[in-house]
């Protein structure tokens, strides 16, 4: 979506296990949501639960 609305256009991305999506300059800014998760994608033996992992890195004023 856009960085004002959740309207489209929009883009559609399919990631798999594994995978990484960065966001960076104007579009960290945009909405976006991950709808669903595809059940039993998960690597045997990885030692996480079925879902995802969502991390956040903010740069902080050094004051």
């Amino acid at each position: 979506g856009s960085t004002e609305t959740r309207n489209q256009p929009w883009d559609e991305v399919t990631l798999i296990s594994g995978d990484v999506i960065v966001f960076g300059g104007p579009k960290r800014l945009a909405f976006h949501g991950v709808p669903q998760t595809r059940p039993e994608t998960l690597p045997d033996g990885c030692g996480l639960k079925e879902g995802r992992i969502n991390i956040t890195f903010r740069q902080l004023d050094d004051r």
